[in-house]
């Protein structure tokens, strides 16, 4: 497993982050959504247009993992503010980053997902984007590598032969991913000018050519999430001061 130092372990009693704290939360849609009684009462939290997305997916696992996002932001975001899930608004910016809508609050939360997995991650008084990838995914072509990773990550992975290659891959991707999603900013950047370096301090970044000159004082934290999953978050790191990061499961008792 791949951690920063920055990591810690969180109390059962789940307070909400403070200035200078970064909390990522995962849970499984097969753990969540167990309980036929949950799953409706999750449905009935939705408001109108939540429920016509819900309904335009076509697959049960995107439904679901759609479903479990909803449920866990609203919580979430609904304890830290102090407010009950359906007491807040939500709203989406830019490339439809979710946001929270009103001033004063000072947090902002992400959410991510794939294969089965939910993450949803939240700061306080600065922006926080989150990531999560299915490593068993179907096979990655090769070519993007080049086509979205920088020198330097490149040879990175090369070095890690055929057998690891794609998972080398998938820590750059998910880390770019994480940053992006932070900065609000899409994929409208070409993902080769955003360089990682990985090694046991964690992960750094740095900004080629057409990014040269991009604020690097960001910090990440990137964890494998059993044997299926990496999970990456982001967050600014102003004058090169860390957040703290802590990574947990969720507890399915605070869904609906």
């Amino acid at each position: 497993m791949l951690e920063t130092r920055h990591t810690i372990a969180m109390s059962a009693a789940m307070p909400p982050p403070v200035a200078g704290q970064v909390r990522v939360w995962h849970a499984r849609t097969s753990d969540a959504w167990t309980d036929a009684a949950r799953v409706a009462r999750a449905l009935d939290a939705l408001t109108p247009p939540d429920r016509a997305r819900y309904e335009r997916y076509r697959r049960d696992v995107d439904r679901e993992m759609f479903l479990l996002g909803r449920s866990m932001a609203r919580a979430l975001v609904g304890r830290a503010l102090g407010v009950a899930p359906d007491r807040w608004t939500w709203q989406e910016g830019r490339h439809g980053r979710p946001e929270i809508a009103g001033g004063g609050h000072g947090l902002s939360f992400n959410l991510a997902h794939s294969a089965g997995v939910v993450v949803c991650a939240l700061a306080r008084g600065c922006e926080v984007g989150a990531d999560v990838e299915h490593r068993m995914r179907p096979a990655t072509d090769p070519l993007m590598v080049r086509r979205f990773c920088s020198p330097a990550e490149i040879a990175d992975i090369e070095r890690h032969g055929p057998a690891r290659w794609r998972d080398q891959f998938l820590k750059y991707w998910t880390l770019k991913e994480a940053y992006l999603k932070a900065r609000g900013l899409g994929i409208a950047v070409c993902l080769a000018d955003i360089s990682f370096t990985l090694d046991e301090a964690g992960a750094r970044v740095a900004f080629l050519n057409s990014l040269a000159g991009t604020d690097t004082n960001w910090a990440f934290e990137l964890t494998e999430y059993g044997a299926s999953h990496f999970v990456a978050a982001a967050a600014p790191a102003p004058g090169g001061a860390s957040p703290v990061f802590a990574v947990e499961p969720l507890p399915v008792d605070l869904l609906p």
